[in-house]
């Protein structure tokens, strides 16, 4: 019965034993995903055949696509809304792999407005304390700003995820906002990422939050998935991003693989504590057990 205890509390805490979790923070590309009504939608070709003639047998697959750079999980280049930003292959890499990031829940306000502005408010809400050196290499500490919408659980639903195509709906950043990230944190601030279409919200015409991004040559990262996961396993600590991105010449944007990095030893130091104890009741709850068992089936054994 002990061990058999014993085996259920490793299953259920196995990830305190993975030193590293990995999170995919990409939607997979195919033609139903949501899409912004401007854009060339994801059309894809699958070619496949197999040849046999009398010395060899052999199966080959090639696929062909079209689509919009700023289809399905992307990144959006400065160049996207600056003809002096970086574009797409110009971005650093430094910019892009392990990256510090940060998730900001603000799921509550938009479930109860579909066109809610992000605020100030609500970044100085969210304890958000950026250093401004990174231990790890000295330099500046560069970091990626996610925010959490909940818009993740309306994907792939073109109308609920994006709304009508005369009547876009979505949360996104305010203005004030844009500006005042830029403001406040410059050169540390690399990016920006949401779980929805587009960083500014649906019924936006002029893009202001783009805009005022590029300007300052930070690129934006949206239709992100699994955003409401990552927040469970993250809460406010920072983890690592991985970005990658095709690299298109003179791009302005492209579809790209988004991984998070999360340090599951510090995440869960407390947790430790809780296991242990967690142990130490199975093994008094073994204890009484064995008693009770040899109490009853080993009346002459000395206890």
């Amino acid at each position: 019965m002990l061990l058999f205890l014993f085996i259920i509390s490793i299953i259920f805490n196995l990830t305190l034993s993975i030193p590293l979790l990995f999170m995919d923070l990409s939607h997979t590309i195919d033609p139903t995903i949501p899409f912004f009504p401007s854009q060339t939608r994801f059309n894809f070709t699958q070619r496949t055949a197999q040849w046999i003639n009398n010395e060899s047998s052999f199966f080959y697959s090639s696929n062909t696509f079209i689509t919009s750079e700023h289809m399905g999980t992307h990144i959006d280049a400065p160049y996207h809304f600056s003809s002096t930003g970086w574009k797409l292959d110009e971005i650093p890499l430094k910019h892009l792999i392990s990256i510090h990031a940060r998730v900001i829940d603000i799921s509550e306000k938009c479930h109860k407005n579909k066109n809610y502005l992000i605020t100030i408010d609500d970044v100085k809400n969210s304890d958000l304390i950026v250093p401004e050196i990174d231990e790890d290499d000295g330099g500046k500490f560069l970091f990626v700003l996610i925010f959490y919408t909940g818009w993740t659980k309306y994907w792939p639903d073109q109308i609920t995820y994006a709304g009508g195509e005369s009547d876009i709906e979505f949360p996104g950043l305010s203005e004030q906002l844009a500006t005042y990230l830029i403001d406040t944190h410059g050169d540390n601030l690399v990016g920006i990422g949401i779980d929805t279409l587009s960083l500014d919200y649906g019924r936006s015409k002029t893009f202001p939050v783009h805009q005022i991004l590029a300007k300052h040559n930070k690129y934006g990262l949206e239709n992100l998935a699994l955003v409401d996961s990552l927040l469970e396993n993250v809460n406010k600590y920072f983890f690592r991003l991985d970005i990658f991105p095709m690299k298109i010449g003179n791009g302005t944007g492209a579809p790209c693989r988004i991984i998070a990095r999360i340090d599951n030893t510090s995440r869960n130091t407390t947790n430790w504590f809780g296991l242990l104890f967690f142990f130490f009741l199975l093994f008094i709850i073994g204890l009484i057990i064995k008693v009770i068992y040899d109490f009853k089936y080993n009346p002459n054994k000395n206890f």
